[in-house]
């Protein structure tokens, strides 16, 4: 078994699809700390997505099982499926089908809204006596 999950990257009139085995826990969660990571290079699509992708993949890049790539196709897939479309600067979660719009977010408010909060304490907050 697992826990299926694709993740979109719109392109060059393409999509780079992102196939996790085990990544549907907490997908939205997962993208939006990833895409925060990328944040300096939003406006460079292929950087983005690059880095962005890596920061999904992580430590697994050595591994023969558990991430794949397509281009304009699912793998197999159990749940809604994000697209991340750098040029428009947009998150749009699509159904398992991909025919109908969930939502669609500007990168800013989607990473807001679902990256997890940083565990360091702010540097005001830390007492200096």
């Amino acid at each position: 078994m697992g826990n299926r999950a694709n993740f979109g990257f719109k392109t060059n009139g393409h999509t780079l699809y992102l196939y996790g085995h085990w990544a549907g826990e907490n997908m939205l969660g997962n993208l939006a700390n990833a895409l925060e990571v990328a944040r300096p290079r939003w406006t460079d699509p292929s950087y983005a997505t690059r880095i962005t992708v890596s920061q999904m993949i992580g430590d697994d890049w050595n591994q023969e099982l558990g991430w794949g790539l397509t281009v304009d196709e699912l793998c197999d897939n159990e749940h809604k499926v994000p697209v991340v479309d750098f040029d428009k600067g947009t998150v749009t979660l699509l159904d398992r089908e991909m025919k109908k719009v969930v939502f669609s977010e500007f990168l800013p408010q989607f990473v807001e809204r679902y990256a997890k909060p940083s565990l360091k304490p702010a540097i005001d907050t830390i007492p200096l006596f």
